[in-house]
């Protein structure tokens, strides 16, 4: 009974749709008698009768009476691009960006533990002067007081002389003063002297001179030598400076763009934190 009532009810309503009886208020209440005034009559005629179209329902699953008395589930809200099965996104990690930045922290913290340097032979030693060297030694043999005098890293070219005063008897008697000269050539030069003794201790004095200036001493007595000899300071080789200058970089071959190893300057200090910054960022964060 009820049934038949409401289907009466909807073909009343479609009898007055039909032929204009029905009231506006009518159409506005209802989306699918509004949808048929629409197809029969178009928009722009029901909002000139004061129609306007019915706001859809938000809610999924709420039933409207169309005009033949059937059911219609009015369309649900477009799904989120994101929040849909299909659309959904898992959040992940730049993980090659993590991958550089922690690379990039390793080679500054290596670089100022134990120096580029010492796996990357970027660095090129410098050519400088050789270093000098000027040593003796004094032996008696039979009366005869032999001393050889050695001297090595000589300038190529360069004129050499060695002057000595030999003495016996605790130095009260003279026994030779002279001297020796020659031009250095690529070997190491060697000058060796014998003098006839008496009477000990036996001892000398000797000076190396470079172009008739001293530069190195070699004073002794037998069995107590003892060597003074000036020399040049070592020269700065890339196995002892194996730390980066990252502020001379682009110079990385000059032995001055390096430094020692197991410390660091406020470059590298710089470096790490900003490489430890940005690689604790990155992995805090997902997109």
């Amino acid at each position: 009974m009820h049934s038949g009532a409401h289907i009466m009810s909807d073909s009343e309503r479609l009898k007055g749709l039909l032929d204009g009886s029905i009231d506006p208020s009518e159409i506005e209440g209802d989306p699918g008698l509004y949808s048929m005034a629409e197809r029969i009559y178009g928009r722009d005629a029901l909002e000139e009768m004061g129609v306007n179209k019915p706001v859809k329902p938000k809610a999924h699953g709420i039933s409207v009476s169309n005009g033949n008395g059937g059911v219609e589930i009015p369309e649900g809200e477009e799904s989120d691009e994101e929040g849909g099965l299909g659309g959904a996104k898992t959040p992940t990690r730049p993980v090659f960006s993590i991958v550089v930045s922690l690379l990039c922290l390793s080679i500054v913290a290596s670089n100022v533990a134990i120096g580029i340097g010492s796996y990357v032979p970027l660095c090129e030693d410098e050519v400088g002067p050789k270093e000098l060297t000027y040593s003796s030694s004094a032996t008696v043999n039979d009366g005869s007081l032999l001393i050889s005098w050695t001297v090595t890293g000589m300038n190529i070219s360069s004129n050499y002389s060695i002057s000595w005063v030999i003495s016996e008897n605790g130095s009260n008697e003279v026994v030779d003063e002279g001297g020796s000269a020659w031009t250095a050539g690529e070997t190491v030069r060697i000058q060796t002297e014998n003098w006839m003794v008496t009477t000990p201790p036996y001892t000398y004095l000797s000076i190396l001179s470079l172009e008739g200036e001293p530069v190195a001493f070699s004073n002794g007595t037998v069995g107590g030598l003892s060597v003074l000899a000036m020399t040049s300071d070592p020269t700065p080789n890339c196995d002892e400076n194996t730390r980066l200058l990252w502020s001379e970089l682009p110079e990385y071959n000059d032995l001055d763009s390096w430094g020692q190893a197991g410390t660091g300057g406020v470059i590298d200090g710089a470096l790490m934190m900003l490489f430890s910054l940005i690689t604790m960022r990155l992995m805090l964060r997902k997109r």
